[in-house]
């Protein structure tokens, strides 16, 4: 037994290990990969709606009630394997730094200098955009009946980017930037450009921007809550741009 470990270290394992105290950071490599597969194949609107075709009461519903359930199975899925998992290995795997949970309303007036300026650029970009007929297509993914509709199904909707924020620039940003001091943000943006693959191109390149200021914001406040409020205006600023220029706004009332 001793010679075929001996073996596997000389042969498979790089000649430096990380230390004991390093390894809850190192293993946040594998979970966040093992994590992303699962959301692929299983956690967001898509694959529900794969799986609806196969189950009856559930191809029973109209179609834009499904893109609602499957929104919130979305949401649901995010708080599962980007919040709650997380949480748990970090209690498992404790390394020091912020709490990304910490609310500070200092925190706010703070960093206002640094996060207005992202929403007064995204604004007029979002609102140009939405008078594409393809973004329309695309936007809201649901297509609300009524004013109630549309305030149930945001509320649903901005859950999903609490909890993409702090996994992306809380769990793996700053076990990231712990590991490898400086490397954070940029180890942190590759996956979170990738899982915007399904979105429409001019989206998904910006996500990489996005994913740049919002990490080295998120490292300067030590917090996920900046971050969440630009996210979440620039998601609901999308879903009513796109009503407003298509016409579809003034018939919920």
């Amino acid at each position: 037994m001793n010679q075929l470990k001996t073996y596997i270290r000389k042969h498979f394992l790089p000649e430096t290990l990380p230390k004991a105290s390093e390894r809850g950071s190192w293993l946040s490599l594998p979970l966040i990969a093992f994590l992303l597969l699962v959301y692929e194949y299983f956690g967001w609107q898509m694959p529900f709606m794969r799986l609806s075709l196969q189950v009856s009461w559930l191809s029973n519903f109209p179609p834009n009630s499904l893109k609602y359930i499957a929104q919130a199975y979305t949401s649901t899925s995010f708080v599962i394997l980007f919040v709650l998992i997380p949480l748990i290995f970090s209690r498992l795997f404790p390394v020091d730094g912020p709490n990304p949970f910490s609310f500070r309303l200092e925190l706010f007036k703070q960093f206002i200098p640094s996060y207005l300026p992202l929403i007064v650029l995204m604004t007029p970009v979002l609102w140009v955009a939405a008078g594409r007929p393809d973004f329309n297509r695309f936007y809201p993914l649901y297509e609300p009946e009524t004013l109630h509709h549309l305030l149930a199904y945001e509320t649903i909707y901005m859950v999903q980017f609490v909890a993409i924020e702090y996994f992306f620039r809380g769990f793996m940003l700053f076990r990231m930037e712990r590991a490898a001091p400086g490397y954070g943000v940029w180890v942190m943006l590759i996956p979170y450009a990738l899982v915007h693959i399904h979105k429409p191109f001019p989206e998904a390149v910006a996500s990489i921007f996005a994913g740049i200021v919002l990490g080295f914001l998120a490292l300067k406040s030590r917090s996920i809550w900046p971050g969440v409020l630009v996210h979440c205006y620039v998601a609901l600023s999308t879903d009513l741009f796109s009503l407003i220029r298509s016409g579809r706004f003034s018939v919920l009332f």
